[in-house]
């Protein structure tokens, strides 16, 4: 099983790398089919990660503590509830997701406009994957959630940390991947919009309803987050400068600017740079905002 989740990594790995190149060249007028090309890649990646991702959650369900993850995340008497999540409670599980909702996204976004914005969409397309091969890649060179024990692992798992056996373990940080990958989408439009010089409120409809969306999960994120603090550290109060919930609510700021300004442009035809400042922003607070905190320079719970 793990040579297989390996294995679907790796191909997903290549896949993103060509994608890239194969948007940026269909960009070029008479060089279409390239794109679609690439869009197709984003479709296959999306299947592989899911594949990986649910290979990664079976491993938690039955205990394989020939996984080094599970063993080191999980135990036999862990309850299920808590087996489940625990896959994303390691640096190498919530890499795997953070994929695995990016690609996810980015399919639904590339279906909706398959055939809309065809000047912008391949250079959304290659930002996207461009995401992908880094964390894709990350999985792959520096905290694969697929590596094994030479000697088939230990009887029994360390368990999963006492300060995340809390319900909302299962849902808080799906609800602010989600809201950071969710952020990823309008970012790239925006970049693809810049590149093409087409930043009139078609890019803005067309990705309108992922930046709502990442408001909204970014919102229940921080919620959650805000009452599991309170409740498990007892830090005095329901923020108590958790760095996560920090992290997660500077995007979540510049996002509740973004849903309502790109009412202006596309009703009045203004703020066009503004709006394309906020995506921005909101792009790059979600990067950064994953980067602190899963790379260790700020530590929660």
């Amino acid at each position: 099983m793990a040579v297989v989740g390996r294995g679907c990594l790796i191909i997903a790995f290549a896949l993103t790398l060509y994608g890239v190149g194969a948007a940026v060249y269909g960009a070029r007028p008479g060089n279409r089919r390239f794109a679609e090309s690439a869009r197709r890649a984003v479709y296959a990646t999306a299947g592989l990660v899911t594949l990986a991702f649910a290979l990664l959650e079976i491993a938690f369900l039955r205990s394989d503590f020939s996984f080094v993850t599970v063993a080191t995340h999980s135990s036999t008497t862990t309850p299920l509830f808590y087996k489940a999540a625990a896959a994303w409670s390691s640096q190498e599980g919530s890499l795997l997701l953070w994929a695995f909702l990016l690609m996810l996204w980015s399919s639904v976004v590339l279906t909706i406009t398959r055939n809309r914005l065809r000047d912008v969409t391949p250079y959304a397309t290659a930002v996207l994957l461009g995401f992908g091969a880094f964390f894709i890649g990350l999985l792959l060179f520096t905290a694969s959630p697929f590596d094994r024990y030479a000697n088939g692992g230990p009887a029994e798992g360390s368990g999963l940390n006492p300060l995340l056996r809390h319900p909302s373990m299962m849902t808080h940080p799906i609800a602010l991947y989600s809201g950071y990958t969710l952020a990823a989408v309008p970012f790239a439009f925006a970049i693809g919009a810049l590149i093409a010089r087409r930043i009139d409120a078609e890019w803005i409809a067309a990705t309108r309803r992922f930046a709502l969306a990442s408001w909204l999960a970014l919102g229940i994120g921080l919620l959650l987050g805000a009452r599991w603090s309170y409740v498990e550290l007892g830090w005095g109060g329901y923020w108590a400068w958790d760095p996560v919930e920090n992290a997660a609510m500077l995007p979540w700021l510049t996002a509740t600017a973004l849903i309502h300004s790109v009412q202006i442009q596309e009703k009045r035809g203004m703020l066009k740079i503004w709006n394309v400042s906020l995506t921005l922003a909101t792009g790059t607070l979600a990067i950064v905002g994953t980067f602190l905190v899963r790379s260790g320079i700020l530590d929660s719970i």
